[in-house]
């Protein structure tokens, strides 16, 4: 199986980056997405939260406020650190089990960061320059510039990140470019996975 990891920043692209190949067939794990399904109501992650932090942790529908929770983890890094340990054994089960009913031609593997244990035939960065990445996050989460400085550095550095890249993208014009850039990879690994296969 040919295999894609997809990386990249706080609000650089990634979401748009995975819905485009999953428009076009392929298969997408996506650790975010996994990650805010084992937080719904009654999940594992949803029960060993709401123990630890309380019900005012939880909006008027009881389901885990993400708001809240990402405010108190960047004021409290015990605290984040505790969710990461509880959360990223979770997500890599479920992300194996994933692995295993893959149906497309290759898959890609998407997370806001990894390890060097981690190994793809092709790893794939999204990149943005800072100045976009504050004014997306204020206007995706409504929060204030301190705040979307505050996300980008609880993150490992865009240099960091371009330092596992095989191919990257920078996300810095429109939507239009950005799907023509995303495109080329698309037909790229389409080709690649056929020759790893035959």
């Amino acid at each position: 199986m040919f295999t894609v990891g997809l990386t990249g920043g706080v609000a650089a692209g990634k979401s748009t980056a995975t819905k485009f190949f999953e428009s076009e067939g392929i298969h997408v794990i996506d650790a975010d997405i996994i990650s805010r399904d084992l937080q719904l109501k009654d999940k594992q992650g949803y029960v060993s939260i709401v123990k630890k932090l309380g019900s005012e942790i939880l909006d008027t529908n009881e389901e885990i406020d993400r708001k809240k929770i990402r405010d108190l983890a960047f004021n409290d890094l015990r605290l984040k650190q505790w969710l990461e340990d509880l959360m990223h054994p979770l997500i890599q089960q479920e992300v194996l089990e994933q692995f295993e009913n893959v149906k497309s031609s290759w898959v890609i593997y998407s997370a806001p960061l990894w390890s060097k244990k981690n190994i793809f035939d092709r790893t794939l960065v999204v990149g943005t320059t800072k100045e976009l990445q504050i004014q997306r996050i204020i206007e995706r989460n409504n929060c204030s510039e301190s705040v979307a400085i505050k996300i980008i550095e609880s993150q490992i550095t865009s240099n960091q990140r371009y330092c596992f890249a095989t191919d990257l993208i920078m996300n810095d014009g429109n939507l239009e470019n950005f799907k023509k850039k995303l495109n080329f990879y698309f037909k790229l690994y389409t080709n690649l996975a056929y020759e790893k296969k035959n």
